[in-house]
């Protein structure tokens, strides 16, 4: 299929997009990465009336860390961010998803902010960003504002974005010392979205742990452990009381036995972790 009749926009500031933003609204969208967007458009799923091209602008194309925070643009490949050579030190959990999300090739072109504004709860950077208790710098002609990923993401592929704003960049807290991290991830294929996911953080007794796949949004809880045990037996708790979806990928009850041995595993990985070396 082919998409719609659209006016193309070849944006060369954030000022002229968000013009743009404020004229058309509802009737644009942002084009950077577009591996999510230009199958949507040949479906017809979406037929947006202006498409705003934001590839030009080079401010977009930088992160950096600021505050305890990783800032990433809104035109960072996910690739780039991969590759940093210092992304272990600097937010150790990212650099464990990165093998998990999709395919090289779209890495190569998908942004990170692209996959946030897309807010597929089985996405990595979701859960990545709500777990990690992130958040998202949003600007209009009008205003800046920024929103933390609890309250950014309010549904499977809504979020709290108003249809004349931006997503400029989104800010993941870097690691910090005497933390943990963990991943684990199940897929039936390689580069499948996960049927569940699961990020665990650790410091000291205090545990942070994040289900990915489960529902519309992220689960993200917090729970004291002494042990590893103890960690394993929240999780168990938490996979039998926690409401869990059923749809044609995966029954409830599959789901609930991978929160439990995914999670067993993440959290593992996140008691274990060393912060004296680069993973």
């Amino acid at each position: 299929m082919k998409p719609a009749p659209f006016q193309m926009h070849f944006a060369q500031s954030q000022d002229e997009v968000l013009k743009l933003l404020d004229l058309h609204g509802e009737d644009a969208r942002i084009l950077a990465g577009g591996q999510t967007l230009v199958p949507v458009l040949a479906m017809r799923v979406a037929n947006p009336k202006h498409l705003i091209d934001i590839n030009q602008i080079e401010e977009f194309k930088r992160y950096h860390v600021i505050n305890e925070a990783l800032h990433v643009g809104a035109g960072v490949r996910q690739s780039e961010l991969e590759d940093w050579r210092d992304l272990s030190a600097v937010q150790p959990l990212l650099k464990m998803m990165f093998p998990w999300i999709a395919h090289t090739p779209i890495r190569n072109r998908g942004t990170i902010c692209g996959s946030i504004a897309h807010a597929d709860p089985s996405a990595e950077l979701v859960l990545a960003l709500a777990t990690l208790g992130g958040s998202v710098q949003l600007a209009s002609k009008q205003r800046k504002r920024t929103v933390k990923a609890n309250d950014f993401f309010l549904g499977a592929l809504q979020t709290n974005r108003h249809s004349d704003e931006l997503i400029t960049s989104v800010q993941f807290p870097i690691k910090t010392n005497r933390v943990g991290y963990g991943f684990s991830e199940f897929g039936y294929r390689h580069g499948d979205f996960a049927v569940v996911a699961v990020a665990s953080i650790k410091e000291g007794i205090h545990w942070t742990v994040g289900f990915g796949g489960i529902d519309d949004t992220v689960k993200v809880h917090r729970f004291s452990a002494d042990s590893l045990d103890d960690a394993c037996q929240a999780i168990d708790q938490l996979a039998s009381t926690l409401e869990v979806r059923e749809d044609p990928t995966a029954t409830s009850g599959l789901r609930r036995h991978l929160m439990r041995t995914l999670g067993r595993s993440s959290c593992q990985q996140a008691f274990e972790f060393r912060n004296d070396v680069m993973i």
